[in-house]
């Protein structure tokens, strides 16, 4: 049996800890970096090392579409991020989830920041439901990783770069999952992402036939999903006594039903009392 308490197994770990890949490849691509004086936190610059640039072509099907390549490329960036940041992951309790969508909590004055320079938010598991296109069909969010960068805007103030990875379908009957990468910035007098409105009917209100009743969301722009990062973090700086620590696992559990995460990992559990101050 699955560990309620546990997060699900991440897409990180589906696709690069199994055989040598995570031990092997990414020490390499970092090895590379330093010695072509590359910076691997900067997504364009990341691409042209040929450690990436050959693990993408090794990996990516030879049939797959032409936008494949760039979202496999995004998903090693990601990765290796992640694996460098110390695999930072928190999972947001369905009751924390539900507030920061309900409650819509104000922002204002709060600067963007994240644990360390990569995260993996893990979300409740089928609550939030998205799609690749419009024509695609609907699948349960699973997370997002969301990365942050120095760099500058436009003006050659200073700016943060945020990239972020929507990961969409794990589900035990699919071998693979979708990905939808983003990028927007964030920084002292740009206009934050998560201020901007998603959709006219509501920001994430439901678009699936039943859904209501089941109290689902939907996040069919990228505001919305913006929006949600933004309020996870704000949460997250605010209320640290809802935060509440897991250790990994040495090893997973055989038979469980839903497997989770040998990673350890914060729970991000409500601790908002009705006023809206903390417990």
């Amino acid at each position: 049996m699955s560990q309620p308490d546990r997060a699900r197994l991440t897409p990180y770990e589906l696709v690069f800890t199994a055989g040598d890949f995570e031990a092997r490849i990414f020490p390499r691509i970092r090895s590379e970096a330093e010695a072509e004086r590359i910076d691997p936190s900067l997504r364009e610059r990341f691409d042209f090392l040929s450690t990436a640039a050959d693990v993408v072509r090794e990996v990516t099907p030879e049939d797959a579409p032409p936008d494949a390549l760039d979202q496999y490329r995004a998903l090693l960036f990601h990765a290796f991020r992640f694996w460098e940041s110390g695999k930072r992951l928190y999972t947001l309790d369905s009751a924390t989830a539900r507030y920061l969508v309900e409650a819509a909590p104000n922002l204002d004055g709060w600067k963007f920041a994240i644990p360390g320079s990569s995260v993996y938010l893990q979300l409740p598991a089928n609550l939030f439901w998205s799609s690749i296109s419009p024509e695609a069909p609907p699948e349960p969010v699973d997370g997002v990783f969301v990365t942050l960068s120095d760099g500058t805007d436009s003006l050659g103030g200073l700016a943060h770069l945020l990239e972020v990875l929507l990961v969409l379908g794990i589900r035990r009957s699919r071998a693979g999952f979708s990905v939808i990468p983003l990028v927007s910035e964030t920084g002292e007098g740009i206009s934050e992402a998560w201020d901007a409105e998603g959709r006219p009917e509501g920001d994430f209100a439901n678009a699936l036939p039943g859904g209501d009743m089941a109290g689902l969301y939907s996040m069919l722009t990228a505001a919305e999903v913006l929006k949600l990062i933004g309020r996870a973090f704000w949460y997250i700086e605010t209320f640290p006594e809802g935060l509440v620590g897991t250790p990994a696992l040495a090893e997973r559990a055989e038979g469980e039903e839903a497997p989770t995460s040998q990673l350890s990992h914060v729970r991000v559990t409500l601790a908002v009392t009705e006023d809206g101050t903390g417990e």
